[in-house]
């Protein structure tokens, strides 16, 4: 059976923490590429999204202490993200929120204000019996220094959102793909070369071994090409267009397993809508 005929195939090479790395066997571009941009703007995330200051002494406008503020990321525990998750499905943003109160003044000295200021107060609108667990992924992220005699009080909202309708609601820093690189020695260079071609790759694909050119690091091969173009005829370099390797970054607001299961889920739901319009549209 040709490789065509084969459905698709996932493999998990690596994980940790917030960090995944997988390949995709028997896909198409189009497809891996519809992935990517499901993790980046299709999975929904809790995100602070209005801020109601009641005082600024700080050295910031309003709008720019808010808007620190909102880039804040929110870790949020499982059964809070599915009861936040459904409120929002269920076109309920605006009634399940959860919200959290900032108030330091510089006394004595200057203080730097920090994420861990941020007090939790409490959810609204979510189920009753909902355990609520939210809070920054980082009680160290700055958001303004105070100096003497300055204070900063605020009330921030946070709300359910996704990546397409701002950056603070995207759950990774990085989801990226590549094809799978094939790369080959055609021929075995002579004298010096195959230590300059060693040498001149930036991801360190070759390696010198019993006086020979091999190559030790094929799938970390940027597909450059800047070995091919300086010694042609001795370096092969290409690429799988149907093997792609994959690896996505989460910001720590939810795990990043559950992050690509909600994006696939999600984008589940949006082919079997597409495929029933098209069906209804075919039978008019």
């Amino acid at each position: 059976m040709d490789d065509e005929e084969k459905g698709p195939e996932v493999t998990i090479r690596k994980i940790e923490n917030n960090y995944i790395e997988f390949e995709l066997v028997n896909v198409t571009p189009a497809f891996a590429n519809s992935v990517r941009r499901a993790i980046l703007s299709e999975v929904p995330t809790l995100a602070f999204d209005e801020v109601i200051i009641s005082e600024n002494g700080s050295v910031l406008f309003d709008e720019v202490l808010a808007h620190r503020i909102s880039l804040i990321p929110l870790r949020v525990g499982e059964e809070t993200y599915e009861a936040l998750r459904e409120c929002y499905e269920e076109g309920k943003r605006d009634e399940c929120t959860v919200l959290f109160t900032l108030e330091v003044e510089a006394n004595e000295r200057p203080v730097t204000v920090l994420s861990g200021h941020l007090r939790y107060v409490g959810g609204y609108g979510l189920p009753e019996g909902v355990e609520l667990e939210v809070e920054p992924v980082s009680d160290i992220i700055p958001i303004v220094k105070l100096g003497r005699g300055q204070k900063i009080v605020l009330e921030a909202i946070a709300k359910m959102g996704t990546g397409k309708e701002h950056a603070k609601w995207q759950p990774v820093s990085i989801a990226a793909y590549k094809y799978r690189p094939k790369v080959s020695v055609l021929k075995q260079p002579e004298g010096d070369m195959a230590e300059n071609i060693a040498t001149i790759c930036p991801k360190k694909v070759f390696e010198i071994r019993e006086n020979r050119l091999v190559v030790s690091r094929e799938e970390e091969c940027s597909l450059c090409k800047e070995c091919v173009e300086k010694f042609p005829g001795i370096i092969s370099v290409g690429w799988e267009t149907s093997h792609i390797l994959f690896r996505v970054e989460g910001l720590g607001v939810i795990p990043v397993e559950k992050i690509i299961d909600v994006a696939l889920e999600t984008l589940g739901k949006r082919l079997t809508k597409f495929l029933s319009v098209l069906e209804e549209t075919i039978h008019q």
